[in-house]
């Protein structure tokens, strides 16, 4: 599966909005409208899992106590994220109450809306590929991409830039986590094919996000 997900992962990497901030062109006004477009997606985030955390059980169900604590832990991580993001956005000169209450480029909407849609319809191990495997494990990697990019703009800023720099720290143990859990969870060969399409599903509607923020014009 990883083999076969690796095309629409390195997709989401070479994002223009990713590649050129990480070759030094740094996009202002494109990170501007990221930073509101994408705040949806972080304030769900740990709502996201509490969706599929209902779904397990304790000893019933083989790998649903590993599962649920896992999710238990990781919400808790997730408590102050969104309060991060909108820290960085004002750190960008975003106003925190335009970030709060912004409404996303329609791509963006898709991908919240999706995410909702398989925490709440799909297996428990679907949504750890689509949510915690696609959308933790990439954010990993491009917030490593661009940090360097943010701290040479504005310096060592450990609060506005606390959000970056956190999942550029811990973000590349989630995807391997998430991974194991997918394993444990996964019932037979027939849901092991609904995983692999959840998650490419996840990965293809996180680049288009990305792209259709970047080229968004205002």
């Amino acid at each position: 599966m990883v083999d076969s997900l690796r095309p629409d992962w390195s997709a989401v990497l070479e994002s223009p909005l990713f590649t050129e901030t990480a070759a030094g062109e740094f996009p202002d006004k494109a990170w501007r409208r990221v930073l509101l477009d994408f705040f949806c997606v972080v304030e769900a985030f740990p709502k996201y899992m509490g969706v599929y955390l209902a779904k397990t059980t304790f000893g019933q169900t083989p790998g649903d106590y590993l599962a649920r604590d896992w999710l238990i832990g990781n919400i808790r991580t997730e408590a102050l994220h969104a309060q991060w993001f909108a820290d960085w956005g004002v750190l960008h000169g975003v106003e925190y109450d335009e970030i709060v209450s912004h409404r996303p480029c329609p791509e963006v909407g898709a991908l919240c809306d999706y995410l909702w849609s398989i925490s709440y319809r799909g297996t428990l191990a679907e949504a750890f590929g689509a949510v915690n495997y696609a959308i933790e494990g990439t954010t990993g990697e491009w917030t490593r991409l661009v940090l360097p990019a943010f701290q040479k703009r504005y310096g060592d800023d450990s609060k506005g830039l606390l959000w970056l720099s956190e999942h550029a720290e811990y973000d590349d143990a989630h995807p391997r986590e998430a991974f194991e859990l997918i394993k444990i969870t996964v019932r037979d060969e027939a849901e092991h094919a609904k995983v692999e399409s959840a998650t490419r599903r996840s990965l293809e509607l996180f680049r288009r996000a990305f792209d259709a923020s970047y080229h968004r014009v205002g």
